[in-house]
């Protein structure tokens, strides 16, 4: 959870190291950031600044298509 009053490029920055470290393959790591309203925008662009990439539907839905097989 990113609260308004949050350093926002330094909670960027932790997230995505705690991630990339390992690949994000341990429970431990973020799989979802919640980020409090007034601040959604400005997390956004710290994560584009940082190096994250949002999904678009169709790159999810073929992402989804490798990740989750029957």
């Amino acid at each position: 959870f990113i609260e308004r009053t949050a350093d926002v490029a330094k909670a960027v920055s932790d997230i995505l190291a705690s991630t990339c470290f390992d690949n994000g393959t341990i429970c431990a790591s973020e799989q979802s950031v919640v980020v409090d309203e007034p601040i959604v925008e400005a997390v956004r662009e710290q994560f584009r600044a940082q190096g994250g990439h949002f999904l678009s539907s169709a790159e999810a839905e073929t992402v989804g298509k490798i990740l989750l097989t029957p």
